[in-house]
């Protein structure tokens, strides 16, 4: 069976029907054994053909209990479940923890601040994510010089509005605000 996220009472699951002894058991857990003999729900093609009936089917049941009930009971069947997060329930996930998917970084401008870490890693090359986003224009001196263009140029870019520095006045933010401009 494949289907959508089911709606229980506190939120969304995933349920693994993917073949017929997990159907079976799924019908079986949500206490519709005649399931498996309704002639719209007998193999995966019925399945497909009435899946609005279904989801409907299953989800008036699911809804009488929240995820962490039905991800226990389908558990114990031996049926693959899972939650859909929120994004919140996501990031504060104790495996997202535990890979560092989640650091903690200190923004010149929007003070402590967290950002995604690496997904991949790599025991002889870790990779880390060890600053914050950079501000408007904060490099584009850098970035322009490595590209040939001399100081009197770049000044005349950001004059012309051409390029954007980041200011070195904290009083300075935001578009416009380039190196040495105060925008008071």
């Amino acid at each position: 069976m494949c289907s959508p996220a089911f709606r229980t009472a506190d939120g969304y699951i995933n349920i693994g029907g993917a073949n017929q002894s997990n159907w079976e058991r799924i019908a079986d857990v949500l206490g519709h054994p005649e399931w498996k003999a309704d002639p719209r729900f007998a193999t995966n093609a019925d399945r497909m053909r009435h899946l609005a009936e279904l989801v409907a089917a299953m989800e008036a049941v699911l809804a009488r209990h929240d995820r962490a009930h039905w991800i226990e009971v389908f558990d114990a069947a031996g049926v693959p479940v899972g939650p859909v997060n929120s994004i919140g329930e996501a990031l504060s996930h104790p495996q997202v923890l535990a890979r560092g998917m989640v650091v903690d970084l200190q923004h010149p401008q929007a003070g402590a601040t967290k950002a995604l870490g690496c997904p991949v890693h790599l025991s002889e090359t870790p990779a880390r994510v060890d600053r914050p986003a950079p501000l408007l224009g904060e490099h584009t001196r850098e970035v322009l010089r490595e590209h040939g263009y001399d100081d009197a140029q770049i000044d005349a870019l950001a004059a012309a509005g051409v390029v954007e520095e980041a200011s070195s006045d904290p009083a300075a933010t935001g578009p416009g605000a380039r190196a040495g401009v105060s925008r008071r």
